[in-house]
């Protein structure tokens, strides 16, 4: 596999035509008319708006007091509390419902403009690189997971990885190593757990097959360089991840995802093989759950009508062996992404594989190697010259075939079950606002509906490809991919990321927190609650953002401390929901107060008549001590689950603190290293 190193560049031009494109196949998301659904803003957005808002009170975010009792937030792997974009947005502009947005939308641009360059790097055609960019942009793994965060931004760097692995191979000079070791770390900062265990057995194979690609040495020379150069990339992104290996391995046995998924769960949320159809009829996936088996953000694998006609015509063409390494790798993904008999294979003999709850998410690997393949086969048509005959003929005629029985069977079921939206449209019109309207719309569609209107547009694309093949027309081709990958993108946002308000209705319930980090009340727990309870259906539990410790239910959140879990099973007979944050195990008179918060530290004034324990509301957690003026000690815990501390009859000034020594000397020694690292690429960028 040649790989030339002074063809992969970018223009200004390009980036803001594919800023363009990003914009109006996103325009749901990009117009701000219509929020981030589900799990954005219940589970990813909090813990950034936390980082946000301790920063800009001048504390460092390593315990967050708002989520469950508490917890450590550099250990909370969906957060991307490690990821310098997360750092970036929450120490600069800070996070709200608008800059989170804007946050996600730049990651799909990250990946349209890496996915540019790594074709770019194989020497592929511009124009062909172009498409194979706007398919990863609009590909189903990104318009269906929009609502999953980390799952996009992992998305956005997976070409970037696989760019920098293939310089850093093909020329192993300090730079590229340390630029390979940066984007590997961004990566795994950045990207759901999933994704990295997923990356490491694509990334494997790559690395092998490169090896013995390898021509030009003996195998004595190859192996030495090749171990050599591998051990300093690892070195390299040791040193860059220091801190995110001491968090992790500070926290895993602590929480209840700290190992194997169990054998009930898991199958749960695959892209089963009825969602297969998506790779030609992406809109028909977003009806019809009960057929589907699987949550509707799971089963979109489209990469674009002409994609998957070249990418077929690969199938039945002469391959390189580069080609029929990511044909096998993306199948061999895409059959694990589907679960059962895989999965459960998966689980029990590949190491790692059994932690990953959502067997969906390995789809995005197969998608990534299935464009390469289609470009790479586009690229031999246009040097070629495009002709429309033989394979390509053929597999044009298949799918002809497979659109008119989706047309006829959509049409046929949903005029003969009554249930066509053509004819309920006139009730949906006379519904008050566009809201209303589009809810109407969307509420309406059926499964059949969702069959012909797919089928219909793809039968019209499809022979606007066959007219730019006729043709020799390679622009009008790209144009007709382009627009057609854009539509696909469009037509199933409102479905799968698209929450029913708007980005302002968001931000004007976030504006209901307090700003910074206040000092906690002293009322019940169970007194708190949301200013609206419906509002907790938009933005998750109001204890994320009412800044008052404590909430009255459990709150389903990724990370679940085992002390808080053992509190929450025994929450009949171990309540404590009529205390407030702070009281004393004895009920006698007793005067508490507040004399300084922040995240991880508070200093209280108690007064007691007796000797007791004085008990903080938070999750117990290594690295918690108290102090009493005199002398520090590990904090003690009480009832299982919360922090504690002795005192005496009179007048105590007690100090809660958390202090992970270790972590916070891993975090600065990352920062250190990383900033280390951006100053050294670019004084080596200026060398010749």
């Amino acid at each position: 596999m040649q790989v030339y190193t002074k063809t992969d560049r970018v223009s200004l031009k390009s980036i803001l035509i594919f800023v363009l494109i990003l914009v109006v196949a996103y325009l749901p998301i990009s117009s701000f008319l219509f929020f981030l659904k589900n799990d954005a803003f219940d589970g990813y957005f909090p813990p950034k708006f936390f980082m946000s808002e301790s920063l800009r009170a001048g504390y460092l975010p390593l315990w967050n007091p708002y989520i469950n009792y508490g917890l450590p937030q550099y250990g909370d792997m969906s957060s991307a509390f490690w990821s310098p974009f997360t750092w970036l947005f929450a120490a600069t502009v800070g996070y709200n419902a608008y800059t989170f947005t804007i946050e996600e939308l730049i990651y799909l641009l990250i990946g349209c403009v890496g996915m540019f360059r790594l074709l770019r790097l194989m020497d592929l055609d511009k124009l062909v690189c172009f498409a194979g960019a706007i398919a990863y942009l609009c590909c189903g793994y990104n318009v269906g997971n929009l609502q999953h965060f980390n799952w996009i931004s992992g998305a956005a760097l997976l070409p970037w990885c696989m760019w920098s692995y293939l310089r850093f191979y093909h020329h192993r000079t300090f730079r590229n190593v340390l630029l390979t070791a940066l984007i590997f770390y961004i990566f795994v900062a950045s990207a759901h757990p999933g994704l990295s265990i997923a990356a490491f057995y694509f990334f494997v194979p790559v690395s092998v097959f490169l090896f013995f690609d390898e021509k030009e040495k003996t195998f004595v020379k190859k192996i030495g360089s090749y171990i050599s150069a591998h051990a300093k990339f690892l070195i390299a992104t040791g040193l860059l991840s220091i801190g995110m290996i001491i968090a992790y391995a500070d926290i895993l046995p602590h929480i209840t995802r700290g190992e194997k998924v169990s054998e009930i769960n898991m199958l749960a949320n695959a892209t089963t093989f009825q969602s297969w159809i998506s790779a030609l009829l992406p809109f028909g996936t977003v009806k019809n759950d009960v057929s589907f088996n699987t949550d509707i953000s799971m089963r979109n694998i489209y990469f674009g009508l002409g994609s998957l006609l070249f990418f077929l015509v690969a199938l039945f063409s002469k391959k390189s062996r580069w080609e029929k390494l990511l044909l096998i790798t993306g199948i061999l993904f895409l059959l694990l992404s589907t679960g059962g008999i895989f999965k459960i294979f998966g689980y029990k003999f590949i190491p790692m594989i059994g932690y990953v709850r959502l067997n969906g998410e390995f789809r995005i690997i197969s998608i990534f190697c299935f464009i390469i393949i289609a470009c790479t086969q586009m690229n031999r048509s246009f040097a070629a010259g495009l002709r429309f005959e033989g394979s390509i003929a053929r597999v044009y005629y298949g799918l002809k075939i497979l659109l008119g029985i989706a047309i006829v069977t959509g049409l046929y079921q949903a005029f003969h079950s009554g249930q066509s939206i053509v004819l309920k449209g006139h009730d949906i019109f006379q519904l008050p606002g566009i809201t209303a309207q589009m809810k109407g719309i969307i509420d309406s569609i059926s499964f059949y509906d969702t069959l012909w209107i797919q089928g219909t547009l793809q039968m019209l694309f499809l022979w606007l490809i066959q007219r730019a093949l006729r043709r020799n027309n390679k622009k009008l081709l790209i144009k007709v991919l382009i627009t057609e990958l854009v539509l696909a993108a469009l037509m199933n946002i409102p479905f799968t990321g698209a929450g029913q308000t708007s980005v302002a209705h968001i931000q004007t319930i976030l504006n209901m927190s307090p700003k910074g980090i206040p000092t906690p009340g002293l009322q019940p727990i169970n007194t708190n609650s949301a200013p609206d309870e419906s509002i907790e259906q938009m933005v998750g539990s109001w204890s994320f953002y009412s800044k008052q410790p404590g909430n009255k239910t459990f709150v389903i959140y990724p990370v679940t401390l085992r002390t808080n879990e053992i509190y929450l099973d025994h929450l009949a007979e171990k309540s404590f929901l009529d205390q407030p944050l702070l009281f004393n195990s004895d009920p006698a008179i007793q005067d508490i107060s507040i004399e300084k918060f922040t995240p991880g530290k508070i200093t209280i004034k108690d007064s007691i008549e007796t000797d007791g324990q004085l008990v903080y509301q938070q999750n117990y957690y290594p690295h918690w001590f108290y102090s009493d003026g005199h002398e520090k000690k590990a904090a003690e815990i009480f009832s299982g689950t919360f922090l504690s501390a002795p005192v005496k009859t009179g007048n105590n000034r007690i100090t809660f603190s958390f202090e992970p020594t270790l972590v916070k000397t891993g975090l600065l020694l990352s920062a250190l290293f990383f900033i280390a690292a951006i100053l050294l690429l670019l004084f080596l960028r200026r060398r010749p």
